[in-house]
C-alpha cells in the first residue's frame, strides 16, 4: 500500500495562507455540502463570508436535524471550469427549516490537487474496534486515499493499535479493513489520525477502488 500523509503540503492552503480560505468563494453562488451522517450532497446558496466563515442556506428540505456546531462537513463548489472540494465544520446554526448555518473553512484544494495526491475529501461514519477489545469507537473519516484515511476520534489510539476498522459509504455499501496509526494530531477536544491500510480483503479493495474512482468522476 501507499504510505499514507495525513494532510500533504499542496493546495490552495499554501497559496492563501492561514486566513483566505473563502477567497475563493463569490457571494450568491451554489455550493453542495455534506454531513457525515447524511448519504447525499445537499445545494445550498453562499449568502456572506467573512475570514474562514461561510454563511449557507440550504436549498433542499432537510427532513432530519443532523447539523450541529462543531460537526465536520465537505464542501463542492465550482467557480467557472475549476472545482474546490472544501474541508469545513458547522461554526453556528442559525435555523433548520430551511437551513441556515456558518462554516468554518479549514482547507480548500483544487481537484487537480486532489488527483495529484490521490486524496478525496468526504465526510463519513466510521466504527473503529481496537483488537483484542469489544468496544467500538466512533469517527468521522475526512479524507481518504487508496493507502489510508485521516479521521476525527474523541478516543485515544496508539500506533501498537491494530484497528479494524468499518467505514459506511452509503445506504448499502461498508468498507472493511485492517490499518494503524501512522500519524496523529491533537486538537482541543478530539484527535486527528492518519490510519495506514494494512490488511484488505480483494473484495474490500475492489470495493475501495470503485468508490474512489466514483468520487473521481463526481468531482468532475
Amino acid at each position: 500500500m501507499t504510505r499514507y500523509n495525513l494532510d500533504g503540503d499542496a493546495g490552495l492552503f499554501n497559496v492563501f495562507g492561514s486566513r483566505n480560505h473563502t477567497k475563493v468563494i463569490k457571494l450568491g453562488s451554489g455550493v453542495d455540502i455534506k454531513h457525515f451522517k447524511m448519504f447525499e450532497y445537499i445545494n445550498a446558496e453562499v449568502l456572506d463570508k467573512e475570514d474562514d466563515v461561510i454563511k449557507l442556506e440550504a436549498k433542499d428540505v432537510l427532513k432530519e436535524t443532523l447539523f450541529f456546531p462543531g460537526d465536520h462537513v465537505v464542501i463542492n463548489y465550482s467557480n467557472t471550469n475549476e472545482l474546490y472540494v472544501m474541508d469545513g465544520s458547522v461554526n453556528h446554526v442559525y435555523d433548520i427549516s430551511p437551513l441556515l448555518i456558518d462554516v468554518r473553512i479549514n482547507k480548500v484544494e483544487k481537484l487537480k490537487d486532489l488527483r495529484k495526491h490521490e486524496r478525496f475529501y468526504v465526510s463519513l461514519m466510521a466504527n473503529i474496534r481496537v483488537c483484542g477489545t469489544s468496544k467500538l469507537v466512533f469517527a468521522v473519516v475526512k479524507n481518504m486515499s487508496s493507502g489510508g484515511i485521516k479521521i476525527n476520534c474523541s478516543d485515544q489510539l496508539t500506533k501498537e493499535d491494530v484497528l479494524e476498522v468499518e467505514i459506511l459509504l452509503d445506504r448499502t455499501n461498508k468498507l472493511v479493513f485492517s490499518g494503524s496509526v501512522v500519524r496523529t494530531n491533537k486538537m482541543s477536544d478530539y484527535f486527528e489520525y492518519g490510519i495506514e491500510i494494512r490488511g484488505i480483503s480483494e473484495n474490500n479493495l475492489k470495493c475501495l477502488y470503485h468508490y474512489l474512482k466514483w468520487l473521481d468522476s463526481d468531482y468532475r
